[in-house]
């Protein structure tokens, strides 16, 4: 008579295998949950840099040179509410003022998620109002509602052109050349 053995897992290595499964599985659920909570710290520390950066930004277009000391204000953004705290303070380079503007969600107001710093100037008396976004060395608007004369056209022809061409006024140009041949 010949013996058969019975071959398989004995209920010690199941046991085995399903724990070390088990702890593999736990770890890649906290990685998971780890890189979610990272990703949501990253969202909102992006949200109060803009707006920190925007607050700066609206203090150095605003055209006044601030005092020295602190004032806050509230904000709506991304659908939250926002608060913000400026610092103004001395550099000790004249006519030259630092702005450290901190953001923090409404509800914990003490809780800083960002601090931005910035710096702004006095403006010259005889330094534009405006800003030439598109380099186009004339603006026809000086400020808030106010148009200014456009150039006389003989002024007009000597300035160069800083606006690139569209691919349809290319086409058109090239039609015209070739017309003209």
């Amino acid at each position: 008579m010949t013996s058969r053995q019975a071959r398989g897992f004995t209920l010690l290595e199941v046991m085995v295998a399903l724990a070390i499964v088990s702890i593999g599985l736990i770890a890649a659920f906290n990685a998971v949950i780890q890189m979610a909570h990272s990703t949501s710290v990253l969202r909102e520390r992006a949200l109060a840099d803009w707006i920190a950066m925007n607050q700066i930004s609206e203090i150095r277009v605003s055209g006044d040179f601030p005092d020295v000391g602190s004032f806050d204000g509230d904000t709506e953004f991304a659908g939250r509410d926002w608060r913000w705290e400026a610092t103004i303070s001395e550099t000790g380079v004249t006519d030259l003022r630092r702005i450290d503007m901190s953001v923090a969600f409404e509800e914990r107001p003490d809780d800083a998620i960002t601090i931005v710093t910035g710096f702004v100037t006095r403006r010259a008396a005889d330094a534009p109002a405006h800003i030439d976004w598109w380099g186009a060395g004339t603006s026809l608007v000086e400020g808030p509602g106010e148009e200014a004369e456009p150039p006389p056209e003989d002024e007009q022809a000597d300035q160069p052109q800083s606006r690139r061409q569209t691919s349809s006024e290319r086409r058109q140009q090239r039609a015209t050349e070739e017309e003209q041949e």
